[in-house]
């Protein structure tokens, strides 16, 4: 009888004790995205992405993402943070092996709108988001920290998100002081990126450079029209108007390319070389997420205080 009676005092105390942390079922967590609504019943842990800008917003969360497009080249565009030792290779960023994909086994993919047509293959797979940092006439760096918040909620890293963050801004105010004490006086910096002899990008106020300039308060040179990934193109002779302000270009420019444009008469006259005002910037990713942001105005502290390009 007492033993019955200790029995049934112990299920009953087990019934309405608290849950412990481990017991406790959590809410869903919901996203809003480019599609839509996603709900996830827990925090995704293997991601797969099929751009560079989520790639290194994934790592800077701290997590390896499972799958990743575009690796090698990644290492010639992006550079830094590196990539985790192990994943899985899914291809080319415009078209994503979805075998490869699949086998990975994620449990959450990120894509942006240039895959979007594809969405409903890419969610037959695991759970689908479209979050999009270019290509939709916004300002990249807002949109580059959205991801990162986005990306955070999703894996449940909304405290490492904000001290990211906020580690960020000091160190983007304290980039704009060293430019600011470095660079010429009196010239706006004309960002751009060689891509041959014919084609040089001319980055405006919406792009990743334009936008990080802003948040350091600088002076961007060109605020003309630019497309959707934020920059104007032409050949040299779009830096023309230019020629009064300093020129900073970014890495990776192949050699015989700079050596054409370097031999162009067009280049030659140029204020901005003629008075040793350009300077060079090593890789970095103009279309990339808070990362390549940071990394971008780092790196344009340390070129101004290394000097110009002899």
């Amino acid at each position: 009888m007492i033993r019955h009676l200790f029995l049934r005092l112990f299920v009953i105390a087990g019934l309405t004790a608290p849950l412990t942390p481990q017991m406790a079922h959590a809410d869903p967590i919901t996203i809003e995205h480019e599609r839509g609504t996603l709900k996830l019943d827990a925090p995704a842990k293997r991601i797969a992405v099929t751009n560079w800008a989520t790639t290194e917003t994934v790592i800077a969360l701290g997590l390896a993402p499972v799958a990743i497009a575009d690796p090698d080249d990644y290492l010639d565009w992006v550079a830094k943070p590196d990539l985790p030792e192990n994943f899985t290779d899914i291809g080319q960023r415009a078209a994503p092996n979805m075998e490869a994909l699949r086998a990975a086994k994620p449990d959450l993919i990120v894509i942006s709108k240039n895959l979007e047509m594809a969405y409903d293959s890419f969610n037959a797979i695991a759970p689908t988001i479209v979050l999009s940092v270019y290509n939709n006439n916004r300002d990249a760096l807002p949109e580059a920290q959205k991801l990162l918040e986005t990306l955070a909620k999703a894996t449940d890293r909304q405290a490492e998100a904000k001290a990211w963050l906020d580690d960020a801004d000091v160190k983007f105010a304290e980039y704009g002081d060293r430019v600011r004490a470095a660079m010429p006086p009196g010239r706006a910096l004309a960002i751009t990126q060689f891509v041959s002899e014919s084609h040089i990008g001319l980055y405006g106020k919406s792009s990743l450079p334009g936008t990080v300039l802003a948040k350091m308060d600088l002076p961007l040179a060109y605020q003309g029209p630019v497309n959707n990934w934020g920059f104007a193109k032409g050949g040299v002779e779009i830096l023309g108007p230019r020629a009064q302000d300093t020129l900073v270009y970014l890495n990776p420019v192949p050699d015989v390319i700079r050596e054409k444009v370097w031999a162009s008469p067009v280049w030659k006259i140029l204020d901005f070389v003629k008075n040793d005002r350009v300077y060079e910037l090593p890789v970095v990713w103009a279309y990339g997420g808070m990362p390549s942001a940071l990394r971008f105005a780092r790196l344009l502290a340390e070129s101004m205080e290394s000097g110009p390009v002899k």
